[in-house]
């Protein structure tokens, strides 16, 4: 069954990014995906541009969209273009239940544990008010593995996003090459297009993994969060009870 990666930015529409189109899709194949969906900010390819890559390359290539929005990123699936007022995050979940897509809160608490020097923050974020946080009420899903986020964020992410009754995807978050693939989301079912994508986040028939450099080999090997890890991390920091 299909490995995807479900974030990931390319050189095309994304300018923090320097990942060729077609770079992307040799280097996928080689780490062993199946499929991308790219996610440029605030912008997304068009339909024909799309399915011109994926036929020239065999290739699944799907579209998305990374939607700055005044409750955070918001990674939305289903949108042909970037709709005005979609930065408010309530109107974002208004236009994609009209258009049947999803919304996936990306890296949710990235510099939220392992706070970066320069930020307001000056302590972590409390178990309450990750529970808690906003965004989750308006998306379908979130990222739990964000392979641009600390281990520890995104463990907290993946057992939050349990408490809060969703599965959690995986996605690079690649700007490179090299972090391709690293974080993805396995599926159960074939996904031939952003239809059958679509349907299967919301089916919660995925799993999110982690794809790993084998010494000597092309390819990386899936594995899955192990929970004693995340309870270990997350303890170190006082997150207890998950």
């Amino acid at each position: 069954m299909p490995v995807i990666d479900l974030h990931v930015h390319t050189s095309r529409g994304s300018r923090d990014s320097s990942l060729d189109p077609v770079e992307m899709i040799l280097e996928g194949r080689r780490v062993g995906l199946d499929g991308v969906v790219i996610t440029e900010h605030d912008k997304t390819w068009s339909r024909w541009e799309i399915r011109a890559l994926r036929e020239e390359y065999g290739f699944l290539v799907l579209r998305g969209m990374e939607v700055t929005t005044d409750l955070g990123h918001v990674l939305a699936i289903g949108l042909d273009q970037y709709v005005g007022g979609i930065h408010r995050a309530e109107h974002l979940r208004r236009v994609i239940d009209e258009v049947g897509g999803v919304l996936i809160a990306p890296h949710p608490f990235r510099h939220l544990v392992t706070l970066r020097p320069g930020l307001n923050r000056t302590r972590p974020v409390t178990l309450e008010e990750a529970l808690n946080l906003p965004i989750f009420d308006l998306v379908d899903e979130v990222e739990a593995l964000n392979g641009a986020t600390a281990d520890e964020e995104n463990a907290l992410a993946l057992k939050i996003a349990r408490a809060r009754g969703r599965r959690g995807t995986g996605g690079s978050d690649a700007h490179s090459h090299h972090g391709l693939g690293c974080c993805a989301t396995y599926f159960e079912r074939p996904i031939r297009d952003e239809a059958d994508l679509i349907r299967e986040l919301k089916a919660g028939r995925f799993r999110a993994i982690y794809g790993q450099r084998r010494p000597g080999q092309d390819g990386r090997h899936w594995t899955d969060p192990v929970d004693e890890i995340l309870d270990d991390l997350l303890a170190m920091y006082g997150y207890r009870g998950l």
